[in-house]
């Protein structure tokens, strides 16, 4: 078809249409392409019917009891208490003394001078002196004026700084006397016992002259144990 073309253009002879007729070939050649692409299309067979595309396959996935998160109850928040109060520590309770002194006198006071009635009321006199360290005692005998036993008579018995206790003197001998006052009955005490005879429980008026004791708590030489009688005059 090309040398067609060519021929043509020789024929023509002229120089000057030579650019309008290559343009008008080229334009020819470019229809009978385009016409023989149309008789090509044509010949294509056309689909009957629209292909239908293949299912997706669908997956499914089966969780085991472990996988599966089970939701946990959020506690409701309650009110905050208020914070505690300071609590003061408790304080030591103090122990009881282990050792109980003699009571201190109150009334009347450790000063006072006990009166006593006139020598011949009653006379008292030291008789015998013990030693014995397991105990500090002071007893004795009242006696009447011919030498039997006299109860229901008080004997005061104190040392300086103490009230003292008073004992009271029976009718019945108790084999070394009949009155009877024991300072310490576990060990041998030091001091300076002031004994008379006065007229009740309680009294501080003598009526006999006042016997000092003294007691030692040295078992090798001094004495813990002291027999006082006092015989009415």
């Amino acid at each position: 078809m090309i040398q067609r073309v060519k021929n043509f253009a020789g024929t023509m002879g002229s120089t000057r249409l030579q650019p309008v007729i290559i343009v008008a070939a080229l334009t020819l050649v470019a229809a009978m392409l385009a016409c023989s692409g149309g008789t090509l299309l044509g010949r294509k067979a056309q689909p009957t019917s629209t292909p239908t595309k293949a299912p997706r396959p669908i997956w499914t996935v089966t969780l085991t009891p472990a996988h599966i998160l089970m939701p946990t109850s959020t506690p409701v928040p309650t009110d905050t208490p208020p914070p505690p109060t300071d609590t003061p520590l408790p304080t030591s309770t103090p122990l009881p003394p282990t050792d109980t002194p003699l009571p201190t006198a109150t009334s009347p006071p450790p000063t006072h001078t006990p009166t006593s009635e006139p020598p011949s009321a009653w006379t008292g006199q030291i008789d015998n002196q013990q030693q014995d360290c397991t105990q500090t005692r002071v007893f004795g005998s009242t006696l009447e004026r011919d030498g039997t036993l006299l109860g229901d008579i008080w004997v005061h018995l104190w040392t300086d700084g103490s009230e003292g206790v008073w004992a009271r003197s029976l009718g019945t001998d108790l084999g070394t006397g009949n009155w009877d006052i024991v300072i310490d009955d576990a060990q041998a005490r030091e001091g300076v016992w002031h004994v008379c005879v006065v007229p009740s429980q309680g009294s501080w008026d003598c009526i006999s002259n006042i016997v000092d004791a003294a007691t030692s708590s040295d078992c090798n030489t001094g004495t813990q144990v002291v027999h006082i009688t006092f015989r009415k005059q």
